[in-house]
């Protein structure tokens, strides 16, 4: 429970309040995003899963590196939550831009990447090609919502 004070608040305490509620509010932010090194691991695995098989080849390592890596960062955003479920990361206020940029990128890379271009008749170099553009595609999205929040965020400290 606050207490209330009878009196008014003197101008350095007040600056030093108005400093840790930022501070906690930029922590609360930064926990709340994505890591940008997640982001990355998640959009070169769906960059992988875009190639068909056949033309992995040697790119097989490619794909476990991929899976490696997207895991190791899942390890990495538990750690940072300190063990804790990742369902108990502070819930973000998610805002238009950011869910369409999101479902734009889960649609990518996910349904269009591995299902519509992932083809039989293309050849090795054009299907790593694709996989690159989709590599990019749903990391350009991710980073678009990511940094639509952090925008909208800070909106709340203008003065």
């Amino acid at each position: 429970m606050e207490r209330q004070s009878s009196g008014p608040v003197a101008p350095g305490a007040a600056r030093e309040q108005l400093r840790a509620a930022r501070q906690a509010h930029d922590a609360s932010v930064r926990r709340a995003a994505i890591p940008a090194s997640l982001i990355l691991a998640s959009s070169t695995l769906c960059g992988v899963l875009t190639v068909p098989s056949r033309y992995k080849g040697p790119g097989g390592i490619v794909a476990i590196v991929a899976v490696v890596w997207f895991l190791a960062e899942l390890v990495r955003l538990s750690a940072r939550n300190h063990w804790r479920p990742l369902i108990s990361l502070p819930k973000p206020t998610w805002g238009v831009v950011d869910v369409t940029l999101t479902c734009v990128a889960v649609l990518v890379g996910a349904v269009v990447g591995p299902h519509v271009l992932a083809g039989r008749g293309d050849s090795g170099l054009a299907s790593w090609g694709l996989g690159a553009a989709v590599a990019v595609t749903v990391a350009a999205c991710l980073f678009g919502a990511k940094a639509s929040y952090r925008r909208r965020t800070a909106r709340v400290w203008r003065g």
